[in-house]
C-alpha cells in the first residue's frame, strides 16, 4: 500500500472535481451603492405578503397590528423617516397553466400591489403611484394616516398560486435577479436608503431553480412518478433535507396512519430543485455597499420545527406503488394559531433570516397577535438608522448553481455522506449542481445558509460515491498489473 497516499491525491481531484463540474454560472459582484447615512434618514420597507389559499386570517392579524410597526418609526428621533413602503405577492406562478391558481406567465412577477382591496374603495395614492411614500412630510396620499393607506393596499386575498414563491418574488420586485426591476417598481428603491424587508407567509419558499420542471403535473401525478402526486410535498422533497436525506415519499409500511419527525432540515441547496438560499441572500446584500448595517430582513411565518410527515389518502386513485391505495405524504403544520390559521415548516425562510445575523428577525406566524414583532422589527430599523450605515464591509461575490435536468424515480436515497456510495433514486439529473466559491463542499452537503454543496449524477452520486469508485478502479487496475508481471 506504499502507493496509498498517490491514490488519496486522486481521489481528491476527483472529489474537488465534482464540486466544479458542470456549466456553472458565473459568480457576480455587488454592484456600487451609496451607503446608508443617518443624515438623510431613508428608509425603504419591502412586504412580501403570502397571498395563497388559507392566509386571509394572517392578512388581516398585519393589519390590524401595522399601526404599531408605524409608530415605532414615528417616535424615532426626528420622527418619521423619509420612508418608501411597497407591498408585493408570491404570486410567480407555476408551471404550464395547468395548476389550478398559477399561471404559466409569472402570477404578479414580482410587481407591487397598489391597487384598493376588500372593502376598501379608494387607496388615496396619487395617479400613477405604486408605493407609498413620505419624504420630508411630503406624501403621495391624501389619508390621514399612512397605515390607513397599507391597509387598503395590503389585504392580497387568498387566491394566489399554492406554490409560493417568496423568494423570487422578492428579486423580481427589488431587480435583484439580474433584471431590472419592473417599470411599476422603478423609484422604490434608493441606493442611500436602509432597505427592510418583511416576509409574512405561512409556508415555506419553493422557488424553483431555472430549467427546472418542478411543477409538471401532466407526467408526474401518481406516488411512484419523478416528482410524485400533485402536492405541495414536491417543495419538502425536492427542496429540503434532513440529516442529509431528502424527507421520505414512502410511507412507513404503506400505513395511511404512519408519521415520521425529522431532524437537522436545511435547504438542500444546489442538491435540490429550488433556487439557492445561499444565493438569494447573496443577491439581497450586493443591493447595499455596506449590507451588515443597511440591510433588515424579518419574516412572521412558520417555526421550522418540529418536522414531521404524515401520511394521507391519494386525492386522485394512485396504485402505482402496487398496493390497492398508496399513501401519499404532507408535511404536518409546525404550529396552529388559536383563529384555526396555521403554518408548515419554513426551512427555507429562516436560514435567509439567519443568514442576516443580528439585522435577521423571525416570529411566528401563529402569534395571536403580530404587534410585537413588528415593533422588534422597526426598533431593529431604528437602531441601523441612528448608527448611519456605511459599516460592516461590503458584500460578497453571488453563488450560483449549475442548470440540471430532471429523472429518475422517487427512490429514497442518494446526498452520501462523508463515507457513503452516493447511490439511490434521485429525481435529479443531468450533471447534477455544484455550488460555487469557498461554500461548495466536497462530501455533498451544504455548508449552512451560503453553502450548498454539489451533486452529480442521476442517480444523485455525489464526490464520496466518486470518490469510492475511483479508489476501487485504481486498485483493481493495480491488481492487473500484478498478474501480468506475475
Amino acid at each position: 500500500m506504499r502507493r496509498l497516499p498517490s491514490l488519496l491525491a486522486l481521489i481528491n481531484v476527483a472529489a474537488l472535481s465534482a464540486c466544479t463540474a458542470g456549466p456553472a454560472d458565473p459568480v457576480h459582484t455587488a454592484p456600487e451603492t451609496t451607503s446608508a447615512l443617518i443624515a438623510n434618514r431613508n428608509l425603504d420597507v419591502l412586504f412580501m405578503i403570502d397571498n395563497s389559499s388559507s392566509m386571509r386570517l394572517s392578512q388581516t392579524n398585519l393589519l390590524n397590528n401595522f399601526p404599531m410597526f408605524m409608530d415605532v418609526l414615528k417616535n424615532l428621533p426626528g420622527g418619521l423617516p423619509n420612508i418608501h413602503v411597497a407591498v408585493v405577492s408570491s404570486d410567480m406562478g407555476a408551471g404550464d397553466g395547468s395548476v389550478a391558481g398559477c399561471s404559466a406567465t409569472g402570477g404578479d412577477n414580482g410587481i407591487f400591489q397598489y391597487t384598493a382591496r376588500g372593502t376598501c374603495t379608494s387607496t388615496t395614492l396619487q395617479n400613477g403611484a405604486t408605493y407609498i411614500s413620505n419624504v420630508g412630510g411630503v406624501a403621495n396620499y391624501t389619508a390621514t394616516d399612512l397605515s390607513t393607506v397599507f391597509s387598503c393596499i395590503a389585504a392580497l386575498g387568498d387566491t394566489g398560486c399554492g406554490f409560493e414563491h417568496q423568494f423570487a418574488s422578492v428579486l423580481r420586485a427589488l431587480g435583484a435577479d439580474g433584471q431590472p426591476a419592473p417599470a411599476e417598481n422603478q423609484g422604490f428603491l434608493r441606493s442611500d436608503a436602509l432597505l427592510a424587508i418583511v416576509m409574512v407567509t405561512n409556508e415555506d419558499d419553493c422557488s424553483a431553480r431555472s430549467g427546472i420542471g418542478l411543477y409538471d403535473f401532466n407526467s408526474n401525478m401518481s406516488l411512484t412518478s419523478a416528482l410524485g402526486p400533485l402536492s405541495n410535498y414536491r417543495c419538502n422533497e425536492f427542496g429540503h433535507v434532513c440529516d442529509d436525506a431528502r424527507p421520505p415519499r414512502m410511507a412507513p409500511s404503506n400505513d395511511v396512519d404512519a408519521t415520521v419527525t425529522l431532524q437537522n432540515c436545511t435547504s438542500s441547496e444546489c442538491g435540490g430543485s429550488l433556487a439557492s438560499v445561499g444565493e438569494f441572500a447573496a443577491r439581497i446584500k450586493a443591493l447595499k455597499a455596506a449590507p451588515a448595517s443597511e440591510i433588515v430582513f424579518a419574516a412572521i411565518t412558520g417555526p421550522a420545527t418540529p418536522y414531521t410527515v404524515h401520511w394521507k389518502n391519494p386525492s386522485i386513485a394512485d396504485t402505482s406503488c402496487g398496493q390497492a391505495s398508496c399513501p401519499w405524504p404532507e408535511i404536518t403544520h409546525s404550529c396552529t394559531a388559536v383563529d384555526g390559521s396555521f403554518a408548515d415548516p419554513a426551512v427555507r425562510v429562516a436560514q435567509a433570516v439567519n443568514a442576516f445575523g443580528a439585522n435577521g428577525f423571525m416570529s411566528s406566524i401563529c402569534d395571536p397577535n403580530y404587534g410585537t414583532a413588528l415593533q422588534q422589527i422597526a426598533d431593529r430599523i431604528g437602531t441601523l438608522l441612528a448608527a448611519g450605515g456605511g459599516t460592516g464591509g461590503g458584500p460578497g461575490p453571488i453563488p450560483s448553481c449549475a442548470t440540471t435536468g430532471l429523472g429518475g424515480g422517487p427512490g429514497g436515497g442518494g446526498g452520501a455522506g462523508a463515507g457513503g456510495s452516493g447511490s439511490g433514486g434521485s429525481a435529479i439529473g443531468g450533471t447534477g449542481g455544484a455550488a460555487t466559491g469557498a461554500d461548495a463542499s466536497t462530501d455533498g452537503r451544504g455548508t449552512g445558509p451560503g453553502g450548498g454543496g454539489c451533486q452529480v449524477g442521476g442517480a444523485g452520486a455525489d464526490a464520496s460515491g466518486i470518490a469510492l469508485a475511483v479508489m476501487a478502479f485504481l486498485l483493481q487496475a493495480r491488481r492487473r498489473r500484478r498478474r501480468a508481471r506475475a
